[in-house]
């Protein structure tokens, strides 16, 4: 979730109406143009979002090129961790990204989505080094909008083009920027580009994820990447563009009735801080035993709750210094706060990321990509295909490099 939960529908429709569709005027003809891959980020799509009524530039898009029956987010299932995790091929627990909340003991600011200067504070990024700086660091140049870890200059690095967050850049008119840094020369265009688009998952938080509203988002979004697609055509960038749609995780609904109240279960503990609520909560002890603590919460059989150095091998989480000292899993539907909230949020994530409710999309399509189906396989496989993309070495990292070989023609 990259945005308030509670901004204006009707401005969010104003800025749409008021964004230009025309793309930018062709560039001159470079013979031949170089290869562009391009990732593209709906956070908060459902597979089951997928259709040809609601989303037809998406279908098509899947029709002609690979496209998996859900793709599996890392622990915690939310945004931040599953974007990094990315763009890195690692899991959380490696590249530091714990988390849309965080504190670090050697950092004095927490990290907080709604802090700029948290966002684009190196320190927090730089347990990993994301594709964009491995890029440029082998010539080539790189646009992005929006991706979450752009903001900072990670190991002195940014993208060459890049903007801070924008919640109020409508779909439409992200697109069109984009296409406006691509209507460059070989020389000085991007090999690597990104687009973020975040109105599914928000309306999903606030309506729940089979509203009407949800799909209205679907179709805004799906829009935006049609006029994105038909710029590429016009720039005659479109033959040799392999594009790579992706989304970090699904959506569940949470009934009103079924938030999990940690106050009274953690009342009889002086000092204790709830760090993360919903899906996935974390406590750290400040001084009280853990085994009492687990004791206390484990009593609510509508979570399960491990000390960090207890979670289940198959999370790959729990290692990391900015992981709490206890962290909670909500059985899917419920949610754990620190008090009862008087907005109650019908759509959430951070569940188990097996359960179908957590899965994303994934399609790829355009310059050599096979037409096929494929499994199910966990996002970090999305890095090392955008290495081989790019021809460039992957860093060290956690994926088995299992889509290349399948999905693109030799």
């Amino acid at each position: 979730m990259r945005i308030n939960l509670f901004y204006s529908l009707v401005t969010i429709g104003i800025l749409s109406a008021c964004s230009p569709i025309n793309p930018p005027e062709n560039i001159q003809s470079d013979n031949p143009p170089k290869p562009l891959t391009v990732l593209i980020s709906i956070d908060g799509f459902k597979p089951e979002y997928l259709s040809n009524t609601n989303s037809p530039h998406l279908f098509q898009l899947a029709k002609q090129g690979a496209t998996a029956e859900g793709m599996l987010p890392v622990f915690p299932s939310v945004t931040f961790p599953n974007h990094y995790s990315m763009v890195t091929g690692l899991y959380p627990d490696h590249h530091g990204i714990v988390n849309n909340s965080m504190k670090d003991s050697d950092i004095t600011e927490p990290f907080r989505l709604s802090s700029k200067s948290a966002v684009g504070n190196p320190t927090w990024w730089e347990d990993a080094t994301p594709l964009w700086v491995s890029a440029q660091r082998n010539g080539l140049k790189t646009s992005t909008l929006f991706w979450p870890g752009t903001e900072a200059k990670i190991k002195g690095v940014q993208p060459n083009d890049w903007l801070p967050y924008d919640k109020n850049l409508s779909p439409q008119a992200r697109s069109l920027k984009l296409l406006e840094w691509l209507n460059r020369p070989n020389a000085s265009r991007a090999d690597f580009a990104t687009l973020y688009f975040e109105d599914v998952d928000s309306m999903g938080h606030r309506f729940g994820p089979q509203s009407s509203e949800v799909l209205e988002a679907v179709q805004s979004v799906d829009n935006a990447i049609g006029s994105f697609l038909a710029g590429l055509k016009d720039l005659g960038l479109f033959d040799l563009t392999t594009i790579i749609i992706v989304s970090d995780h699904g959506m569940a609904y949470v009934d009103p009735k079924n938030y999990i109240d940690l106050k009274p279960l953690l009342n009889p503990f002086p000092n204790i801080s709830v760090e993360w609520q919903g899906p996935v909560a974390g406590i750290n002890l400040n001084g009280n035993q853990a085994s009492q603590v687990l004791n206390t919460l484990n009593q609510n059989k509508n979570m399960q709750c491990w000390a960090k150095k207890d979670i289940p091998a198959k999370y790959h989480f729990g290692s990391h210094r900015r992981i709490p000292d206890i962290v909670c899993l909500s059985q899917l539907g419920f949610s754990a706060v620190s008090s009862i909230p008087a907005f109650k949020i019908p759509g959430q994530h951070g569940f188990d990321p097996e359960l179908k409710d957590m899965h994303g999309i994934f399609i790829a399509s355009g310059y050599r990509v096979k037409k096929m189906k494929l499994n199910y396989f966990e996002n970090i496989e999305v890095y090392t295909l955008l290495c081989h993309l790019l021809n460039i070495q992957a860093e060290k990292n956690d994926a088995r490099d299992i889509l290349f070989q399948q999905i693109i023609e030799k």
